[in-house]
């Protein structure tokens, strides 16, 4: 009998509870979001180039639309991943991480009680998401766990741009120049590149009587796996060399597999050595970081060094100088086409299996009193308001409006910014670390104004053409911890060594054309049970 009321009791409490909550927020796509004001805790990293959030004007802007305050934690992003692993080994918990996972490691979180799952807040509260996942459902099937729960918020990216990094820019008026001088057109093989770059190097291109000051060609290390490193865009004339996510991919077969000990990745170390050894390649490539990289970049164009850069988009190619007399714009760097392979072939790898990015980020936590409340302010996110805040530069009229010009999708009207491309404190993005959903059509509605955006999806189009994609799942779930880890154990053994192994054949610390040490390469390779490897990443990624 006391069991019976006792859980009658608990029953009618969870009512009352369940209640209070539906009474704590509006109606369904209303603004506020809550009756009455309420409060957020919210973990997220500060992206580059921004001060804080707490002074923000999203920030602000998000609180009159909400309704909501949100009590900042923020981390820098240099920390985050060590200060969100202090911060869950805590077990104070905010309410909200912005922030997202492996699988794996998201499961676990699960597991341990640290977040709750997201399905019957997203079926009661999740107004817009629902109509997102709906145009979608794809992005549903992929952050949708194993157990059938989805414990993160979707973040969805429009990234033709991004998709296939490997790409080399050049210097237009050094580039004119050599065509006019030598007749020859832009180079479409690995020969009539050298022979470009050979102009480069000999021909005082800056014209300050100093024939030795002209960098040919460059790129940066931190960055260098997702198009930094000139090295890729060389080595793809000769074989497919994807970096992005290590040197192995998914077959059309569904093999998981790597082409780095075939003759054709012996031929193209080769070539780039060469490169490497007329002084054609920087030695500064394999070790500067992207702001040093940046400040050879970004100069005036009485004082350009630079002839040719590896960079996957213009904003990682060089600063935007604001109010700069004769600065060197994204403009006056031209994209060259993947080059061409001696079976008259193009390609170059793609990242992942398409022009979306599909992952998580956001996770409601147990410690959490009011996940409807964090549900709701979550599901702002999704609303065109808001992602026309984010991607376009704020509200309508004083961040942005709608202009009669040509948009980079062709229609006859476009979105106009009215900010500053420098200021980027105003809004949360580009590196905002939290909820996003761009697609195509928010960045093709924008005016074609050749500017960083335009030219992103300009060349990101010419790039997709000859792109051939690694294959791997966007969202994994692999629920064997043991596996993941072994994964990742040989994952990062494997991949850094083979990194290793071209830094030295291309700088000549190893002999490229040494039987000897090609074969050493090979034999290590398969010491290191890369057999194994390729077996424990097949069940990873496929079950």
């Amino acid at each position: 009998m006391f069991r019976k009321t006792l859980a009658l009791i608990m029953t009618l409490c969870l009512c009352l509870t369940a209640l209070a909550a539906q009474a704590a927020v509006t109606a369904d796509g209303a603004l506020p979001i809550v009756d009455e004001p309420a409060e957020l805790t919210i973990w997220a990293s500060i992206p580059g180039g921004m001060d804080d959030y707490t002074n923000n004007a999203t920030t602000k802007w998000f609180e009159e639309k909400t309704g909501v305050h949100v009590n900042w934690i923020e981390v820098a992003n240099a920390e985050a991943a060590t200060l969100f692993n202090t911060s869950i080994a805590s077990g104070d918990f905010p309410d909200i991480y912005c922030r997202g996972g492996s699988g794996a490691e998201v499961l676990q979180y699960a597991e341990d009680g640290v977040i709750i799952p997201l399905n019957d807040l997203i079926e009661e509260y999740g107004y817009y998401l629902k109509q997102r996942l709906e145009e979608m459902p794809e992005v549903r099937e992929a952050i949708t766990a194993p157990d059938g729960n989805i414990y993160g918020f979707p973040r969805i990216s429009y990234n033709l741009y991004g998709a296939s990094p490997n790409k080399l820019w050049v210097y237009k008026e050094w580039l004119e120049r050599y065509m006019e001088e030598t007749g020859a057109e832009q180079p479409n093989t690995a020969e009539e590149l050298e022979a470009m770059l050979l102009f480069f190097r000999d021909n005082d291109m800056n014209g300050n009587g100093d024939t030795t000051d002209e960098i040919v060609m460059t790129g940066q290390y931190n960055y260098g796996f997702d198009g930094g490193n000139p090295v890729y865009y060389l080595l793809n004339a000769f074989t497919y060399v994807p970096s992005f996510n290590g040197y192995f991919y998914i077959n059309d077969d569904g093999e998981y597999t790597t082409e780095v000990m075939s003759d054709e990745m012996r031929e193209g170390l080769r070539y780039a050595n060469r490169l490497y050894e007329e002084g054609l390649i920087a030695e500064e490539t394999f070790v500067q970081d992207l702001v040093t990289f940046r400040s050879l970049t970004t100069t005036t164009k009485d004082k350009v060094i630079v002839a040719t850069a590896a960079a996957p988009y213009p904003f990682r190619l060089l600063t935007l100088q604001s109010g700069v007399e004769n600065a060197v714009e994204f403009t006056d760097y031209e994209c060259l086409e993947p080059l061409q392979r001696a079976d008259g072939t193009t390609v170059t790898p793609g990242v992942n299996s398409g022009i979306y990015n599909i992952g998580t980020t956001g996770m409601i936590t147990t410690a959490c009193e009011n996940p409807e409340v964090a549900m709701r302010w979550m599901d702002f996110f999704y609303s065109d308001e808001v992602i026309q805040y984010l991607n376009w530069g704020g509200e309508e009229g004083s961040g942005w409006e709608w202009q009669d010009v040509p948009s980079i999708g062709g229609d006859e009207k476009a979105v106009v910014s009215l900010i500053d491309a420098t200021t980027r404190n105003a809004i949360w993005n580009p590196d905002f670390v939290g909820c996003r959903w761009t697609t195509e059509d928010t960045i093709l509605q924008q005016a074609d104004a050749n500017d960083e955006v335009s030219l992103r999806v300009k060349y990101g189009k010419m790039y997709l053409q000859y792109t051939k994609f690694e294959n791997r799942p966007t969202c994994i779930w692999c629920t064997d911890m043991d596996l993941a880890a072994e994964y990742s154990e040989l994952h990062t053994l494997i991949n850094d060594y083979i990194t290793t192994s071209i830094n030295e054949f291309v700088l000549g610390i190893r002999d490229v054309d040494s039987d000897a040490d090609w074969q050493e390469y090979i034999s290590t390779l398969e010491d290191m049970d890369c057999q194994r490897y390729i077996e424990v990443a097949e069940e990873y990624y496929f079950g």
